[in-house]
């Protein structure tokens, strides 16, 4: 059986909810594991999580980041499958000089 239908995890695992993910770990979509496990586990995990670090590592590599608010920044997550901040983060990027000589060439 499929972790996301284990009818000992889920209430009615085989109906559509999506409602079950509106109240972050407070419902029951915090038992979602977004790659899931074992024999069904999605094969591109790995690639997915290697893009990811990838491409924060880029951005921090390629450009330097300044608060725009000279305030603590709010972390707090709002709704949503993606992880969407409650707030959004306001900053400003620039590109470092070695990366403006890259792409003038």
């Amino acid at each position: 059986m499929a972790i996301h239908r284990d009818k000992n995890l889920w209430d009615d695992p085989l109906s559509f909810k999506p409602n079950r993910f509106e109240n972050g770990d407070q419902g029951e979509g915090y038992k979602m594991m977004p790659f899931g496990l074992g024999r069904r586990a999605c094969p591109g995990a790995g690639l997915g999580l290697r893009i990811v670090g990838l491409t924060l590592g880029s951005l921090l590599q390629c450009f330097e980041w300044k608060k725009l608010k000279d305030e603590e920044i709010d972390v707090l997550e709002g709704i949503g499958l993606t992880m969407p901040k409650a707030r959004p983060i306001v900053g400003l990027c620039k590109a470092r000089p070695i990366i403006n000589k890259a792409l003038l060439h």
